[in-house]
This record gives structure tokens, C-alpha cells and sequence, in this order.
């Protein structure tokens, strides 16, 4: 029996819920404004002795859920598309930070990404105190607001926005029951230097959640990135994957990977392509920014997988 339509507006009317909470939860501060120890994502405690009054974050990810909590910071990455990031000062990105100009804006607290700059831990530290925070799947968003609103002193606004993600989280495996979930391969990069997302990936992650299956996944991890698997184009034919999900990183002029599917006789030959089933993501949805707007991206998904189903 297939997933019916009200449980489809379930899932749509929770995502309505989390961003409202997102945007109008008010910023309520903690009732004491004494020292707090917390422990990070690298398992250093951290004693911050008050509220903090210059934040930042060091990734597209930590931003997302500052401003989430109700915290502008005093100045961000490169590239945040948040509207209420316009015209803040920006100190390189989390790939590679401007360490001068971050020291230039005075922080007394930095929310630093464990993936991109735990190597940092003593530079970062040097300037203001530091708080990693690491966010690998959808799952590890509402502990994260918890930590980052204990550090800002917005404990009661972290718990209201924590607790409607964990719902909305809890309810995206009642939304897909029923329904028989695809078999999926995830790709990122380009065709000619593909790599092929696992579960374990932030987005493949998302698929498992709505009932897919990844394909590649009994594959060990391979190439620059963790979770993610080389596959031959072979093995990929073989699999013939019921749909493919792409999101094009290259060189600037670089085509989607669709378009360069649509140029490969092999390519456009697999069931995904024929039946129209190939997608290009949000490279900033699905990969760089994984937080808040997971509710966002789940609710996508499960169009592109289930939406024409009754």
C-alpha cells in the first residue's frame, strides 16, 4: 500500500514548521550568564566565562546555524548565500581562511568546522576561544544547534529548533513506508572524474532515510574524499541504477553532468537517463552546507523519488 497523499502533507506542513521555528523562535537568552565548559566535535573542552558578543563561523554549515539560533556573526566565509550574510565581512573560506583578517574582527568565539580546519586547533585558538563542530549526516544537525546555542547563551531557541528537527526527522521513514524506494547513484564532481557518494555520505545518508538503496555502497571508500567510492563504468551499466543523482564540481564552464551524460552513447543508454530520471542538485543544498536546511533538501528528495506516486 502506497504512502498516502496526507502523509506527503505531513512531511511538507513539518518542513513549513522547521523553517518557521528557524526564522521566528525568539532569541531568548539563558537564564544564567555565568562560565560554561563545553566539549567540541575534537573532544577539547572549551570555558567560555561569558556570553558571547563576536562570533563567527568558519563554514557555509556553522553559519546556516547561527543565524538559525538568531546570532549574526561579525563576519563570514566567502560565498554565504544567507540574505542576512550581504555586506558582512568576509575572511576567505573554509577551505582556505584568511587567518589575518579573521584576527582583524576581534572574535571572542569562532565555530570552527572539524572536516576543514581541526589542523588549525592552535592558530584559531590563538585568536579567540574555538568550538569544532563536525556535521556528517541530517541526524547530527539538532545536537549541533544544542552545542552552538549553549555557547551563544540561546539554550531555549536551540532546544524549540532541536526538537522540531528531531520530529521531522522521525517522521521522513513514516512518509516513505510503503513505498518502494529506488536504487540510486549519487555522482560528484564531473563524468570524466566522477565520485560516487555512499551512504555514508551527507546526501546519500538522505536516500537511505526515504527507503533507496545507493549504489556502490558495498564498495570501499576511494579517491580524495571519505564516503565516496570509484566505480567502473561497468559496474555502473551492470547496476543500472533505477536513478542518478549528479551535482557538477569542476572548473568554471565545466557542463552538468547530465548534459555530459546526454553526449555519451553508454551514459544515455541506462534506465535512469531513458526514463528521464537523472537530476542535478544543489551543490550547496546536498554537499557544502549540510545543517538547518536538511528539512529542505529531504522534502526535495522525496519529490524527485515518490512525487508522482498516489
Amino acid at each position: 500500500m502506497k504512502t498516502s497523499f496526507s502523509l506527503r502533507r505531513g512531511l511538507i506542513g513539518l518542513l513549513a514548521l522547521a523553517l518557521v521555528l528557524t526564522l521566528g523562535v525568539p532569541a531568548a537568552l539563558a537564564q544564567d550568564d555565568g562560565p560554561r565548559t563545553l566539549t567540541d566535535a575534537l573532544r577539547r573542552e572549551v570555558t567560555l566565562e561569558a556570553p558571547p558578543q563576536r562570533v563567527v563561523g568558519l563554514s557555509a554549515s556553522i553559519i546556516d546555524m547561527l543565524f538559525a539560533l538568531g546570532v549574526t556573526p561579525v563576519g563570514v566565509t566567502e560565498g554565504i548565500e544567507h540574505p542576512a550574510a550581504a555586506g558582512l565581512p568576509t575572511f576567505g573560506t573554509g577551505y582556505q581562511l584568511d587567518l589575518e583578517a579573521l584576527a582583524a574582527l576581534e572574535p571572542d568565539l569562532i565555530f570552527a568546522n572539524a572536516q576543514l580546519q581541526a589542523q588549525l586547533a592552535d592558530q584559531l585558538s590563538g585568536i579567540a576561544p574555538t568550538i569544532y563542530v563536525l556535521t556528517l549526516t541530517a541526524d547530527d544537525v539538532p545536537a549541533n544547534v544544542r552545542l552552538i546555542g549553549e555557547a551563544t547563551w540561546k539554550d531555549n531557541t536551540a532546544e524549540a529548533l532541536a526538537k522540531a528537527y528531531e520530529d521531522f526527522l522521525a517522521f521522513v521513514p513514516v512518509a516513505a513506508a510503503g513505498h518502494e524506494g529506488p536504487s540510486v547513484l549519487i555522482i560528484v564532481g564531473t563524468l570524466d572524474m566522477p565520485n560516487f557518494g555512499k551512504s555514508s555520505t551527507y546526501l546519500g545518508d538522505m536516500v537511505v532515510k526515504l527507503g533507496g538503496t545507493v549504489v556502490g555502497d558495498d564498495q570501499p571508500d576511494a579517491g580524495p574524499f571519505p564516503g565516496y567510492a570509484q566505480l567502473s563504468v561497468e559496474a555502473v551499466v551492470e547496476a543500472d541504477p533505477d536513478m542518478i543523482l549528479t551535482i557538477t564540481r569542476g572548473a568554471p564552464g565545466t557542463p552538468p553532468i547530465p548534459e555530459a551524460m546526454a553526449a555519451d552513447p553508454i551514459w544515455s543508454s541506462l534506465s535512469a537517463f531513458e526514463n528521464g530520471r537523472v537530476y542535478e542538485l544543489d551543490n550547496r543544498l546536498y554537499v557544502e552546507a549540510p545543517g538547518p536546511r536538511f528539512t529542505e533538501a529531504l522534502t526535495n528528495l522525496f519529490s524527485l523519488f515518490y512525487g508522482g506516486e498516489n
